[in-house]
């Protein structure tokens, strides 16, 4: 699989739409033996929020979209790997939460809002740490453009860093804030304000499409959560009591990778892998 995106990476080039930037590669990929059977999306903001790419444009969403469409038309895998917060199925309803938006340089929402119960602690921490790059449902945009059909698979990374999970395993245990996410995203729930018509869509990921991204040993516990292979089994099973079948499975996060795409001309910007 060929990742694009990561965190500080550059973001699809303004020259290109998808359907072209799909040509470059898989000409590429045609020319050096078919290296790749398909492409993660994997875009994601920036350190500095003053970057360009500490926010998205309707221009790289599209691209994604259409990409993603011309490479399912050509046999490929098509996967994402969209941040917590990026594709929050726990944000609660009918409210800013489950409200669509490009900007990646938000407070996250459960360390810092009220109506997640943020203590005073947890706000005192993230106004110290000064961080402030989550996301708000903006990965729904492509499911709802290019349709659940266009995916193989969809990895939710839990290990966004002060994610909505990390928040909720100090008060649940983590089987229980997996079935949470999980019964959600099979239900589906709705994201609302996009800027498309309709402009609410629900996002519903059956079992068999859904992969929870977990990290491995360099995680701290904190700020980036560890979730324990005994809460995925778990998860797993009752997954497969409530729906006849688990979830696709569990992917764990290795290093980071993507390719650059200048011009008309396709990359490697470093190599990525995981399990």
């Amino acid at each position: 699989m060929a990742a694009f995106g990561g965190w500080n990476g550059p973001h699809p080039p303004e020259s290109l739409s998808g359907k072209e930037w799909f040509n470059v590669f898989h000409q590429f990929n045609e020319e050096n033996g078919y290296l790749f059977d398909g492409i993660d999306w994997d875009y994601e903001g920036h350190n500095n929020l003053n970057s360009p790419t500490a926010q998205f444009t309707l221009h790289t969403l599209d691209v994604m979209v259409d990409f993603s469409i011309e490479a399912k038309k050509h046999g490929y895998i098509v996967s994402m790997a969209p941040a917590e917060s990026y594709l929050d199925a726990s944000a609660k309803p009918n409210g800013i939460d489950s409200s669509f938006s490009l900007d990646l340089g938000l407070p996250p929402r459960s360390w810092a809002s009220d109506r997640y119960n943020a203590s005073d602690e947890d706000r005192a921490l993230i106004k110290e740490t000064g961080f402030q790059h989550a996301g708000r449902q903006c990965y729904a945009y492509i499911l709802a453009k290019a349709g659940i059909d266009t995916f193989d698979f969809i990895s939710i990374q839990l290990y966004e860093a002060y994610s909505p999970f990390a928040h909720d395993i100090r008060t649940l245990t983590q089987t229980e804030a997996l079935m949470i996410r999980i019964r959600r995203l099979i239900e589906g729930y709705t994201v609302t304000d996009l800027p498309l018509k309709p402009s609410n869509y629900k996002v519903k990921i059956p079992p068999n499409k859904l992969v929870i991204g977990i990290a491995n040993g360099w995680i701290d516990e904190f700020k980036f959560c560890k979730v324990e292979a005994s809460a995925v089994r778990s998860a797993y099973e009752l997954t497969k009591t409530e729906n006849g079948q688990g979830f696709l499975g569990g992917e764990l996060f290795v290093f980071v990778s993507y390719f650059v795409c200048t011009g008309s001309k396709l990359r490697y910007q470093s190599i990525s892998l995981s399990h």
